[in-house]
């Protein structure tokens, strides 16, 4: 593959992350990620590249793998791996790992119906802290909340960078325009599904800092970013709120949920249009 093609490839995984589909867009993740983090942009750039590496050696579809379809989950395993274990060869190997179950987690997953979502990556974050916890391998809780006296403005935002772990204005804005240079009305909607969770966790009374950082919000906006195209309004914003119900229930339970709520909600959308074409 040629070392251009190659680029592209491991940018459009990052730009899965998001539901978007150019290098362009990948780019514009990337240049978030180095803003904000240097470690995370390469944890990003090696998972995109292994997963898709890794899927070219399985035999997958070559259109498949060109799209960074194989890319982005095992960019978010590289980059949670960061954020929530201790450096060692251990974590190292055991992200590898991931990469190769997600590989063939993703071979397995595709004979559904539905789309695979992040279903790799937070089975493999999941069997990661089961392997590591009795190890005392966790790096902490992950990036601390900051200040919550803008709860409204950060919180908005953060919950586009937190899809990727970050907590940063900028990184935030870099996301909103990959968005926005897909489809405008999309990003219009990113911020109203952040804003409806925003919304929610004040209701909930949810801390302050957790809500400026965004950690009600990220589940919401994937929500929209999968079903915006497709779903009614009223269909993306009932899996947005249900999304960010679930994400702040697990929250206040210490349970690591990841992206589970997002694709829980999703998928009972998608299924509940499949059965109404059904009966159609």
């Amino acid at each position: 593959m040629p070392i251009v093609n190659a680029l592209q490839v491991v940018l459009r995984g990052l730009a899965q992350i998001f539901l978007l589909r150019t290098s362009t867009a990948g780019a514009l993740v990337l240049c978030g990620l180095l803003q904000a983090s240097a470690t995370l942009a390469a944890a990003a750039v090696l998972g995109s590249a292994l997963g898709s590496g890794l899927a070219l050696l399985l035999g997958q579809a070559q259109e498949d793998v060109h799209q960074g379809l194989h890319g982005y989950n095992a960019a978010l395993a590289a980059m949670a791996a960061s954020v929530f274990f201790q450096p060692s060869v251990l974590v190292l190997s055991l992200v590898f790992g991931a990469v190769v179950a997600i590989g063939l987690a993703l071979q397995a997953l595709r004979r559904w119906s539905l789309p695979v979502y992040t279903a790799p990556f937070v089975l493999a974050l999941w069997c990661a802290w089961a392997v590591l916890a009795p190890m005392k391998l966790q790096a902490g809780a992950g990036p601390a909340p900051g200040p919550g006296e803008l709860v409204v403005i950060d919180g908005l935002l953060h919950a586009l960078a937190q899809v990727v772990f970050l907590q940063s204005v900028p990184a935030a804005m870099c996301v909103l325009c990959a968005i926005a240079l897909e489809s405008p009305r999309l990003a219009l909607q990113a911020l109203a599904a952040s804003g409806l969770a925003l919304l929610i966790g004040l209701l909930m009374e949810m801390p302050d800092a957790a809500l400026a950082a965004g950690l009600a919000g990220f589940n919401a906006v994937l929500c929209v970013l999968a079903l915006g195209r497709h779903a009614t309004l009223m269909q993306t914003a009932v899996a947005a709120s249900g999304a960010t119900l679930l994400s702040l229930a697990a929250q206040r339970a210490g349970i690591p949920a990841l992206t589970a709520p997002f694709m829980l909600c999703t998928w009972a959308v998608l299924w509940h249009r499949a059965l109404a074409r059904s009966h159609a």
